[in-house]
């Protein structure tokens, strides 16, 4: 199974604060062998000159991560941003924490459903990023579940982090089966053990089961796969360049 690898830029957000920032970074993503990125963690830089300056290194943006507000307040400005980055998938990073209650899911779910309805009358998707707290149970049902079950699964996409649904007490390969159609992007990070504290680490380093990770993948068409990395001991180029030929040694990319 080959696919292409991408890099989530919050991997790299302290090196993509200027355009002349970004412009070097993207110079080294490329050379290091990735040809996909996630917008995010980026200083501020108009969607046109992101858009040319990917297009400069042969990089697609194929994710967002979009603030909570622009998707409230100015959904037309971010659906035209989407449209010149050529970019299909807007994203949010996460739940913001008033909502991390059994009401706050269900509010969340009714205000994103309709966002994404939007977005999907407008040729896009909406994604949602899961940490590890969307596994606490409100009302005995999984704060995520209350997000599946209550929004569009033409438009309402979910970027599972395996990391998080691990560090959550469950299975990454169950959850990209049971969310077959509705992952179109994937977060693809390691968990070590440090000190005897869970620790982020780079792909195939780590304890998570990435054969079966990969299967799942595959039988849940998963079409953009994004390598991430927090936080760790390791300087955040040599991290992404670290997982990028472990995925190469192992015949993903």
């Amino acid at each position: 199974m080959t696919k292409i690898a991408g890099a989530q830029l919050y991997t790299i957000r302290e090196y993509v604060k200027t355009p002349e920032a970004i412009d070097e970074s993207f110079r080294k993503l490329k050379e290091i062998g990735y040809t996909t990125v996630q917008a995010s963690g980026l200083g501020p830089i108009p969607a046109g000159e992101l858009a040319a300056i990917a297009r400069s290194h042969g990089l697609s943006i194929v994710l967002t991560h979009t603030p909570y507000a622009r998707f409230t307040e100015d959904l037309d400005g971010v659906i035209k941003d989407h449209h010149i980055l050529g970019c299909g998938l807007a994203g949010i990073g996460g739940l913001p924490t008033p909502y991390r209650n059994a009401e706050g899911y269900a509010a969340f779910a009714k205000k994103f459903a309709e966002i994404a309805d939007e977005l999907g009358r407008n040729g896009l998707k909406f994604s949602y990023h899961n940490h590890h707290f969307e596994f606490q149970k409100h009302g005995g049902k999984l704060g995520l579940d209350i997000l599946i079950e209550q929004t569009n699964p033409e438009t309402f996409m979910f970027t599972l982090d395996t990391y998080w649904v691990q560090a959550g007490g469950a299975d990454p390969s169950a959850w990209i089966r049971k969310l077959k159609g509705r992952v179109e992007a994937i977060h693809l990070k390691d968990m070590t053990i440090i000190d005897e504290q869970q620790s982020m680490t780079e792909i195939m380093e780590g304890n998570l089961q990435w054969p079966e990770i990969f299967r799942a993948c595959e039988e849940a068409e998963v079409k953009w796969y994004l390598v991430e990395r927090d936080a760790g001991p390791t300087e955040a180029f040599d991290s992404l360049k670290i997982s990028y030929e472990n995925l190469k040694k192992a015949g993903f990319v």
